[in-house]
């Protein structure tokens, strides 16, 4: 529904206590400005309580409620806000909530042994872009069915995701014979991935270290859920194309199906956080190539250069020198990590990683070809770097 969305406040501790004590009792907290400015009425609150009730599959808690991005606990986030929740009540819960952070719409975690949350509030957010009541009382419906992941692929493939507007997504199967495909795997135990957040908050808050880790796990399996969208795509689009017919071209369809053959191998196992950004890594790089492959007059194919300090940041790079500790090093950055080191800051989003309590900057870990070539960053042959870091490792455990 349209509505002007308001400047929320803080969340205080006096709501949160109230959030918690809904939570234990019939599982739907609505904020009340959050009622008015989204148009929901008492006879909403009790169609959604009742959803929540008759859930079969998951153990359901609504909170709706706009979490401001300068909320110095929160900032923005959904996620953040559930595992704050879910930290101090435990058990096996799946939270259902809004959020601002990348564009409003609704969001669904889920804590310990419950049902899949994969594609649910992607379904639920298209089927009822404008009903908030609708979506929420699709989410008890998609849990309890199990069917949320083949309806989104049953959705059109322009009217999914927007870095599939071009290229699309198929449901038919990938065609086989990508070739062998090599074994990989930085695996760093403990490591949980760790994005910081808006630049735009005003002040920084230690979120207490089982809660720390509780939001990372939830943004790691997101990320994860991300990676196997990715890779799926890059894997149809091969399958139901062909390259030109120029060297260029046949060179660069199979930079795309090695690209394609790693990620995967890498997402066919529990991969470490840090493994799945490098899938990421792997299957952007194979859609440039693939892209490359099928446009009409291809030149050689070389792998984009991404941003150092974060490689899954989008856009151009330039190149910066960058100081840290005793050494100085020059290496790509995008737009806002450049203007931040030119300014003698370190970047606000640098990929860390939790190591123990602690974050630590990825390069500053061993994480194999990943952090030595700063995931493709510095050196472009990210494959022939994988092999050789693979190889390594065999000759070690020998």
């Amino acid at each position: 529904m349209s509505h002007v969305p308001s400047m929320a406040d803080a969340i205080s501790d006096a709501t949160i206590a109230a959030i918690e004590q809904e939570m234990s009792g019939d599982g739907v907290w609505i904020d009340p400005a959050f009622a008015k400015s989204h148009g929901i009425s008492a006879g909403d609150e009790a169609r959604i309580e009742e959803a929540v009730a008759s859930s079969q599959q998951a153990n359901l808690k609504v909170v709706l409620i706009e979490v401001a991005p300068d909320d110095a606990r929160f900032q923005g986030n959904f996620a953040n806000l559930s595992a704050w929740l879910h930290d101090d009540a435990g058990g096996d819960a799946t939270y259902v909530g809004w959020a601002r952070y990348s564009e409003p719409q609704l969001k669904v975690q889920s804590y310990g042994e419950q049902p899949s949350t994969m594609s649910v509030a992607n379904v639920a957010n298209h089927q009822n872009p404008d009903d908030i009541v609708a979506q929420v009382v699709q989410v008890q419906e998609l849990l309890d069915d199990g069917n949320a992941e083949q309806l989104w692929f049953d959705v059109p493939r322009d009217e999914r995701y927007s870095w599939t507007a071009d290229e699309g997504i198929q449901t038919s199967e990938v065609v086989g014979g990508i070739g062998v495909v090599f074994a990989l795997g930085a695996v760093v135990a403990g490591l949980v991935m760790w994005r910081r957040r808006r630049r735009s908050r005003t002040a920084r808050f230690t979120l207490p270290s089982t809660v720390l880790h509780t939001v990372r796990a939830a943004e790691d399996r997101r990320l994860r859920q991300e990676a196997d969208a990715e890779v799926l795509a890059l894997g149809e689009a091969i399958g139901a194309g062909e390259p030109g017919g120029s060297a260029n071209a046949l060179d660069a369809w199979q930079q795309a199906l090695d690209h394609y053959a790693a990620a995967r191998s890498i997402l066919s196992q529990e991969a470490a956080p840090a493994d799945v950004v490098g899938a990421l890594v792997l299957a952007r790089r194979g859609q440039d190539a693939r892209a490359a492959a099928q446009s009409r007059k291809p030149s050689a194919w070389r792998p984009p250069v991404r941003c150092w300090f974060n490689p899954l940041h989008d856009g151009s790079t330039t190149e910066v020198t960058w100081r840290d500790d005793d050494r100085a090093v020059d290496v790509p950055a995008c737009k806002d990590c450049a203007a931040d080191v030119r300014a003698g800051r370190e970047p606000d989003d640098i990929l860390d990683f939790i190591e123990g309590e602690r974050t630590v900057h990825y390069y500053r870990l061993d994480l194999g070809a990943w952090s030595t070539t700063g995931y493709g960053t510095l050196d472009r042959d990210l494959l022939g770097a994988l092999r050789t870091s693979s190889t390594k490792r065999r000759a070690l455990r020998r």
